[in-house]
Order: C-alpha cells, then structure tokens, then sequence
C-alpha cells in the first residue's frame, strides 16, 4: 500500500471507515494512516475531514494531513509512541480483569468524543489506541467522518472484531446515524473485552454482515467469555452482562443515553474486594484468590483487601495468616488503633498456644501493641491487661503479671477473670494469704453479681469453684 509521501506503512487492519497503517515519520512509529477507499470520498466527507482538522479536539489524535496517494484518501494521524491500539492491548492482557479494566478510561472518554463534529464515532477496538501518561493508560480516538454507504455490500471485507461494533441499523437503515450508535458499540467493546464469543456461523461477508444485521454476531453472556467460571455466578457479573445487553438493545431508543449505568457495572465487577465479599461464606478460596489481585500500588484498596483477607483467616481459624495479614494492614496504617488490638489478640493466640520458647521480639512486638491499645481505645476494657499479665506469667514474671491486672481491676472491679488470674499470680509468687484474700473478695462480688441478676446461680457456683480450685 503506498502511503503519505516519505513514510512506509505497516498494517494494523481494516475499520468501518477504511484500514489502518502503523508509520513512522520523525521517530519509529510516531504516525497512524487511515486509507479510505474513493468510493467514499465524497464532497461531504472531504467537508467534514476539513472542518474537523479546524481544531484540536479533547482526546482525539491530531490530523496532521490528509490528501490523495495514489488511488486512495489517506489521513495521517500523530501518536506518541509507544502506542498500542486497543485490540492489541487486551490481546497482551494477564487476566480478564485487567482486560475489563481498560474499558473504565474509555467510557471516561466518551462525553469527550461527543463533543466533536463526529457523529457517529464509529467506536471499534481498532480506532481506539492507548498510550502512557504519568504511569496512567489513556483512550485516544483516531476522528474521522463517518463515510456514506450505498448497500451493506459496502461492508464486506471487514471482520467480526469490526462488525460486531456496528450497530443493526447503521446496516438495516444505512441512513440513519444516531449517537445511540456510540452507546451500541461501547457496549459491544466492553463484551469483546470480555471475550465474549462470536458465532461460529458467521464465515464469510455476507453471513457476517446478515447476523449483525440482527445482533447476533456476538454473544453477551458469560457463558463462553475469558471472565473465570467461578465468578459467573457473583451478582456483579450477572449485572455486568444485562447492561452490556441494554447498551446493545435493537431498538435505539431502548439503549442509554450516556455510559453512567456501564461505567458503574464495569467498577463492580473489577472490584476484587466486592467479589470476595460474595464468596467469602461460599468458597473462601475463591475469595482469597481474588484478593490476591488487588493492586498493591493504591493503599486504600490494598488495605481493605488485606483485612478482608485476614477475616476470612480468622473464619477459617487459620491463625498463623490471620496474623501476617494483620501485620501487613498495621504496616499499612499504622494508625488504625482498631487493627493494632485486633493483631494483638491474634498475635497472643498463636503464642499462647506456641509450644517452647517464643522470640522476645514476639512478645516484644505484642506488649507494644498492647500498650497502645490500653492508651488509645477505652473500648478494649480489661483485654490489654490480661493479655500483658498473661505474657508476664509465662516469661516467668509473675509481679509484672498482677501489677497489670491490678491496673485492670482498678478499672473493672467486677471482671472476674482478671481476679481469678490476679489470685493466680499471688499463688505463683507462694504468697497463698494474698490469693485468699483476693479470693474473698472475688466471692462477695460473685454473690452481689448473683443478686443484681448479672450472671445466673449456676454461673456464679461455676466462678467460686474456680476460686476454691486455688486452695486445693
């Protein structure tokens, strides 16, 4: 194909409009060529290609020239490189998140392309490129007029990936041209994105161009699409593939008039930690598998992934990961007291339960948190204390121990536990007069508890057995 003088072409694949040229001009492809054929270069379309270089419009590629070469129009485009167009970049996508993903920025940029001359857009994975910005892909769209057709025989030559994003009636009623077009194929690209299949029928131009004629080139359901079996039944997806649907209703009017309701479908479904919520009851694998691609680089979703991940842990009593869950979200927010007394308790219920000696750095790391909790949530009550005391008595340091639980039962006189352990610590130190007289004590609040209906009869003889235990 000869190209716009001075440069070579590489091809990229045809679009509703003509075919695309990879080019390179002042740098290795910092150019795209669009050539039309000259059936279609009419004195209206040559207008609007005029009136739409006038000026540079958001998020379109600028028209550096357009002319005659040869026996075809060509518009040359200008890109920075490095570029990818749209089907290239889902082709080189990991997961079916990351290629659902794309589709966010895109619908983003639609009222953007809506504001310029073109109308239709012709919106197809071909005419939309991506490039790099501050570390963020940005959607460009190649602009051009939309061409005049005399028959859908002027359609043949293209492929399904085109077709498929042609709306029935720009086929049936190859007059009409409606914005309701651009909501058709966006949600076309979003079920190509989600590698939705076509039919299988559909092999050549005339039964391609007949099936779309009927919106029946590609499915939207997601049976069959890249989205993992598992994840079908997640009301986001169920959700996701409805509004895919009423984007590519048959009946114009019936389709949206803006990407609101598609935006906020294609948020939930590539919401990792939405979908986990879903089977976090019902497979807490499946859960822990989707958290596992929550993007590390934002902290917000990063966190809340990573508490999420240790709930389900602490579900599935998996002590040991509920633990290195709650070091990382602490690491992540140090702040958060709340996330501080839950590592601690679930630091000392793995240690309690650690047979042999446990690094003093544990139990370092445990009394600091501890010693933040009892300062900066009242809510915690006792629990603080008791686990101090606890962690004293079995480094060996039962006076350390019973000054935290005196420090407790200052502030609960009533919490028996802390007495029961207090009375324990005495008997620890071989100081059994103490013991008795916190045992005493304990027994007269037990009796007022009884009486005040606070704990049952057989509750307050099950609590003074426990004091009597330590006499034996």
């Amino acid at each position: 194909m000869e190209g716009p003088k001075g440069i070579e072409l590489a091809a990229i694949g045809p679009t509703d409009r003509g075919y695309l040229w990879r080019a390179s001009r002042n740098r290795e492809h910092d150019r795209i060529v669009l050539t039309v054929d000259p059936r279609f270069c009419d004195e209206r379309f040559r207008h609007a290609l005029k009136n739409l270089r006038q000026r540079q419009h958001p998020r379109m590629l600028r028209i550096a020239s357009e002319g005659w070469s040869g026996a075809h129009y060509y518009i040359e485009y200008e890109v920075d490189p490095p570029w990818q167009t749209l089907e290239e970049r889902l082709a080189g996508c990991a997961g079916w998140r990351d290629r659902i993903l794309l589709l966010g920025p895109v619908c983003d940029a639609l009222p953007l392309w809506q504001r310029s001359p073109v109308h239709p857009l012709g919106l197809n994975l071909r005419n939309i490129v991506l490039t790099d910005h501050a570390g963020h892909e940005l959607p460009w769209l190649l602009p051009c007029p939309a061409i005049t057709i005399s028959s859908p025989c002027d359609l043949f030559g293209l492929d399904s990936t085109v077709v498929a994003a042609l709306a029935p009636e720009a086929i049936r009623d190859i007059v009409r041209l409606d914005r309701k077009q651009d909501m058709y194929a966006l949600g076309t690209l979003v079920a190509q994105a989600a590698g939705c299949p076509e039919s299988r029928s559909a092999r050549d131009d005339e039964s391609r161009i007949e099936a779309q004629a009927r919106g029946a080139l590609l499915g939207t359901t997601a049976t069959g699409s890249v989205i993992d079996p598992f994840v079908h039944a997640a009301p986001q997806v169920h959700d996701l593939f409805r509004t895919v649907r009423h984007y590519r209703h048959p009946t114009p009017d019936a389709r949206p008039h803006d990407v609101g309701e598609l935006r906020s479908a294609l948020a939930a479904v590539t919401d990792p930690i939405a979908l986990a919520e879903v089977f976090r009851s019902i497979d807490p694998s499946r859960a822990l598998e989707l958290l596992s691609s929550v993007d590390p680089g934002d902290p917000v979703q990063h966190l809340r992934g990573t508490c999420l991940a240790a709930e389900i842990h602490r579900d599935s009593g998996d002590r040991e990961r509920l633990l290195r869950c709650l070091d990382l979200a602490v690491s992540l927010a140090p702040e958060r007291i709340d996330l501080r007394r839950h590592r601690s308790e679930a630091r000392w219920d793995l240690l309690r339960t650690t047979p042999g000696d446990v690094p003093a750095a544990e139990t370092d790391l445990l009394l600091k948190d501890l010693k933040l909790v009892r300062a900066l949530d009242p809510s915690a009550g006792t629990m603080p204390y008791l686990c101090a005391a606890e962690i004293h008595r079995r480094n060996g340091d039962p006076a350390s121990a019973a000054k935290e639980l005196y420090d407790a039962l200052e502030l609960d006189p009533t919490d028996l536990d802390a007495l029961l352990l207090y009375a324990q610590c005495w008997m620890d130190l071989d100081d059994r007069a103490s013991a008795a007289a916190v045992a005493d004590a304990a027994r007269r609040r037990i009796s007022g508890m009884v009486r005040a209906g606070v704990i049952s009869g057989r509750e307050g003889q099950q609590w003074n057995d426990r004091f009597d235990g330590l006499s034996g």
